[in-house]
C-alpha cells in the first residue's frame, strides 16, 4: 500500500491538471475556481471512445474509467477520464525492476457528451477556438 497510494494519487491530481486546462478560461474564476463535486471509478464500464479504439484500431482498453463531476460557479460538467498503461521499453522495464523507475500511464480526460456545457467545450477544443 505505501506504494500503490502515492501513485494513485499522483494519477489523480494528473487528471485533476487536465480537468482545470479544459475549464482554463470558462468562467470558474469568477466564483473562486471549479470544485469536485463527485467522482466514481468503474473499470468494467468502457467509454465509446475507448471501445472505437479497440475495436477498429486494436488500441489496448484502459485499465480503469473514472467518471468526475465538477461544479463551475453553479454549472454541473461531466467528465470521464481513461487511465491507459503505457507500456515500457527495454531500458524501462529494466529501470523498474531494479527500483529505480515509476509507472507509466496516459490519462485520456474530457468533458462528457451527456450536456450542453460538455459538448461546447469539446466542440470548441476540436476547433481549437
Amino acid at each position: 500500500m505505501q506504494t500503490i497510494v502515492p501513485i494513485h494519487n499522483m494519477v489523480n491530481e494528473q487528471a485533476w491538471r487536465y480537468i482545470l486546462m479544459w475549464e482554463r478560461g470558462q468562467g470558474g474564476e469568477k466564483c473562486g475556481g471549479v470544485q469536485l463535486t463527485s467522482f466514481k471509478g468503474d473499470s468494467k464500464k468502457i467509454t465509446p471512445r475507448a471501445w472505437y479504439r479497440n475495436k477498429l484500431f486494436g488500441h489496448d482498453l484502459p485499465f480503469d474509467r473514472h467518471d468526475w463531476v465538477v461544479d463551475r460557479c453553479g454549472t454541473r460538467i461531466d467528465y470521464v477520464i481513461d487511465f491507459y498503461s503505457i507500456i515500457p521499453t527495454e531500458e524501462e522495464a529494466q529501470k523498474l525492476q531494479n527500483g529505480d523507475g515509476g509507472a507509466r500511464f496516459f490519462l485520456d480526460v474530457r468533458p462528457k457528451l451527456n450536456t450542453w456545457e460538455g459538448f461546447k467545450l469539446r466542440v470548441v477544443r476540436a476547433l481549437n477556438l
